[in-house]
């Protein structure tokens, strides 16, 4: 007789599908009226594709939904779903288990009857094989991807290779979440029989300029490592990534390749909607070096922030489009942090100089650090 099949949510689970509803709540929307400007050049269809690459069973054992469910639900439930019924809504779930796979269709079964602009397809393999061919028959037949977010979130390290994500991120209007369980990949650098997972992941071997090295430096190589090779995409402009602070103590990072400004803004604007729960917590960097540790507004403080803009402009004036390119770009905060929480009890306290074109705000004003 099988075993009874288990899936046991670890501690770190919760808070990286947290992140990935607040992202596709936020994408959802931008992207499907993008989808009815453009009006998809071939069939006039605007469609929109949800890919996630490791879909696991769709529910665990303690009954939380998976990250299939999570992204189904995201668009069901969205309150400008009805807005949309012009787009199609494509979900492509890859799952290499087939008890998960069943397991999977059973849930989507229970669902009943999605709406008539919404598809659901479940594919029993490898991700890098099943998507792989998907990518490479577009490409083969000239045609262009629709745009797409993908959620890379494999067991292990082993199987989602930076090449694949090189050809999908080689569309435009095609975003990537990638769940990197950096503490593993730390640990098994050097050691024999990771060779060829370990370049797949990094597209290059270039990773072994890190076998010699421990500790923090060579965890900060990897990543940097990781990514420069996703920003290598023909049509990623941002790069960010976040750090996971678990109870179990390893280091895990939610990694964004992203198209266009607006999806850096939806992407810090998620981190910055899911409050720290269970002993976990985000933080990432500034341009120089300092760690933000994400946190409730009622704990917030933006000294990094304010420090950040001083070391870009020291003296000189600037403008708010400028402080703004600056949050955006050079920080982890988001624009909308950097006003009422930032300048203004800088203008307050005289450490800020400002230029107002009228008696109040920062529209049109230039502002210079005393």
């Amino acid at each position: 007789m099988a075993e009874p099949v288990l899936w046991v949510r670890e501690s770190h689970t919760a808070a990286k599908h947290r992140v990935l509803r607040s992202y596709l709540d936020a994408w959802i929307p931008v992207m499907a009226h993008q989808a009815l400007r453009v009006r998809g050049h071939a069939s006039g269809t605007p469609r929109l594709l949800l890919v996630d690459g490791f879909a696991g069973p769709g529910r665990y054992a303690g009954g939380e939904p998976g990250s299939p469910l999570i992204m189904l639900e995201a668009l069901l439930s969205h309150k400008a779903f009805d807005q949309f019924a012009n787009v199609t809504f494509s979900f492509l779930f890859i799952e290499q288990d087939l008890r998960r796979v069943e397991h999977l269709r059973g849930e989507i079964h229970a669902l009943g009857d999605l709406p008539a602009n919404v598809s659901v397809r479940i594919e029993h393999g490898e991700f890098e094989s099943l998507f792989g061919s998907l990518v490479d028959g577009i490409t083969d037949r000239g045609n262009v991807l629709v745009p797409t977010f993908t959620f890379i979130d494999p067991f292990g390290y082993s199987s989602a290779s930076m090449s694949l994500t090189g050809r999908l991120t080689g569309f435009p209007r095609c975003e990537v979440l990638y769940f990197v369980p950096l503490s593993f990949v730390h640990r098994f650098v050097g050691r024999d029989g990771q060779e060829a997972a370990l370049t797949s992941l990094f597209g290059s071997e270039q990773w072994r300029g890190a076998i010699d090295l421990s500790g923090d430096e060579r965890r900060a190589y990897l990543l940097e490592l990781f990514e420069r090779q996703l920003s290598a995409g023909a049509h990623v402009e941002y790069v960010r990534s976040f750090q996971l602070h678990t109870e179990d103590g390893n280091d895990y990072r939610l990694v964004f390749g992203l198209g266009h400004r607006k999806g850096l803004e939806i992407a810090k604007d998620a981190m910055w909607a899911v409050d720290p729960v269970g002993g976990t917590s985000f933080a990432a960097t500034t341009e120089s070096g300092q760690e933000v540790l994400f946190a409730p507004a009622e704990l917030l403080g933006t000294g990094p922030l304010l420090a950040e803009l001083r070391a870009k402009f020291g003296r000189d004036w600037f403008t708010i489009e400028q402080a703004e390119q600056c949050t955006l770009i050079d920080t982890p905060f988001r624009i909308g942090q950097l006003r009422r929480d930032t300048l203004a009890p800088a203008v307050r306290e005289e450490v800020l100089e400002i230029q107002r074109p009228g008696r109040s705000g920062f529209k049109g004003a230039r502002l210079r650090f005393s």
